[in-house]
């Protein structure tokens, strides 16, 4: 075997991403069977592993080097090919219940072509930790060995086992006619047959997993990335158009007029649909969220709970906290479901859902009624990685001198003070050498007022803010 040298930058909080493509790439077939080997020796209840990967290039060398290295390390595995996240966390879900079973992708998500990753899962479908992610990289160091026997490989296609639990969970009440935009990504294999499940006509723009150049990044948080589908959803006379990210956890959603609906709207809808049928319920929100949110949940009776930034943050909040449903302003949409049991971060379940709830009321009655308030998207501010983290603890040991501060992860600053249900985000990145911000006001006037106000606190740290200063809010 090669030694291959370890870069510990690839190792995140959520999952474990790098170039996987060119002579310095950090994420390599040796690196991934290491990988595999020391994931193997830190879930010990399993005795095997379902193997998935998402479309680009790279994923074949990778997900079978990583299957070798399973096997070398003496577990099981379950091949499922080519599959999204979340086929892979049903798939983990659903065998664990026969036996232990632990689960990975191959997958950079989002990233560009020339990325990769891999996430890793416990025998509940649950994801690595930040602690636990580092501890493979600690484990990789100190050695990976052989197990004592060698390891059995099998081949299984989940998709149409899933395919009809969601045909049977989700049957739309009246013909819907669907645009969908999986961006040439690995959704492409389960959204369009999940949405002609439940009886919707399906019409799909980007859907070749082997399409070389793309026309955007599959990344559904971005409006730029939706606008194709927004106009293809007009020109058609699709009742709602689906865009789905790289590995098909994170959706967005454009209704029958073409427009996007942004990731906050999608979330209050949902939220709403939840607490129709289970009033009184708690809702996971990140510290991302809009206040426009929080205030439409608190009015429809339910409560809204923060949590950290992160899918697998969030899940573990919500399990912690015994909350059902949640969501985030990067798309992620969380549910807690009984068959099989684990929490999921599924796009085309969701699209299943939100193509349910419409086929009785259309979309366009339901986002019209949902408040708006005016937001700027995530402002990166430079920061490096060793004083990020000490810069985001001096933000929020100051700014409680002075205001409420939600410190769950970095500091959520209600300004309302300053002006009525303002409030600005100041927060370490998990994933690069920036502070994150986001500022929110109802107006536009108000909106500078919280902005100047923010930029204040930046500049009490010795941080450039012209980033923020410059950015209007979103549309």
């Amino acid at each position: 075997m090669i030694d291959s040298p370890i870069l510990r930058e690839i190792f995140r909080a959520y999952d474990i991403r790098g170039r996987a493509l060119g002579a310095d790439a950090s994420l390599t077939p040796d690196l991934a069977m290491r990988i595999a080997m020391a994931f193997a020796e830190l879930i010990d209840a399993a005795e095997r592993v379902v193997v998935g990967g998402d479309c680009r290039s790279t994923t074949p060398a990778l997900q079978q080097a990583a299957i070798a290295g399973l096997l070398d390390a003496g577990l099981d595995v379950v091949d499922i090919g080519r599959a999204p996240s979340p086929l892979v966390y049903w798939a983990t879900a659903q065998l664990t219940q026969e036996r232990p079973t632990a689960g990975m992708v191959v997958t950079a998500s989002h990233n560009p072509a020339e990325d990769n990753g891999i996430k890793l899962l416990h025998t509940d479908a649950m994801p690595f930790s930040p602690e636990e992610i580092q501890a493979v990289a600690d484990r990789m160091v100190s050695g990976v060995r052989v197990g004592l026997r060698q390891g059995n490989r099998s081949l299984w296609s989940p998709r149409a086992d899933y395919v009809q639990s969601l045909a049977e969970s989700f049957p739309v009440r009246r013909p819907l006619r669907v645009a969908i935009d999986p961006g040439n990504g690995v959704a492409t294999v389960t959204a369009g047959p999940a949405l002609r499940s439940i009886g919707c006509e399906v019409i799909a723009i980007n859907d070749d997993p082997e399409e070389p150049d793309p026309p955007h990044p599959a990344d559904p948080q971005h409006a730029d990335n939706v606008a194709q589908l927004a106009k293809f959803v007009a020109e058609s006379g699709a009742d709602l158009g689906f865009a789905f990210d790289g590995d098909g956890d994170r959706l967005g959603l454009v209704d029958g007029r073409g427009r996007r609906a942004t990731p906050d709207q999608v979330l209050a809808l949902l939220a709403e649909d939840w607490l129709e049928r289970r009033p009184r319920a708690d809702i996971h929100v990140d510290v991302k969220t809009s206040q426009a949110v929080i205030d439409h949940i608190r009015d429809l009776g339910g409560r809204a709970r923060f949590g950290p930034v992160g899918h697998s943050l969030g899940k573990y909040a919500m399990r912690e906290q015994g909350i059902d449903f949640g969501g985030e302003a990067s798309t992620h949409y969380y549910y807690r479901i009984d068959d099989p049991p684990h929490i999921t971060d599924d796009a085309v379940r969701t699209a299943c859902r939100i193509a349910q709830f419409v086929s009785t009321n259309t979309m366009e009655e339901r986002l019209d009624h949902i408040p708006r308030y005016r937001i700027s998207p995530e402002v990166k501010i430079p920061c490096p990685d060793d004083r990020k983290h000490a810069v985001a603890d001096r933000i929020v040991a100051d700014a409680r001198r002075a205001w409420p501060v939600n410190d769950i992860d970095g500091a959520r600053i209600d300004l309302s003070r300053e002006s009525a249900g303002a409030w600005c985000l100041i927060r370490a990145s998990n994933t690069t050498p920036f502070l994150t911000v986001v500022v929110e006001a109802r107006t536009d006037r108000e909106f500078e007022q919280v902005r100047a106000v923010t930029a204040d606190i930046l500049n009490g740290q010795d941080l450039d803010p012209s980033p923020l200063l410059s950015q209007r809010p979103l549309d």
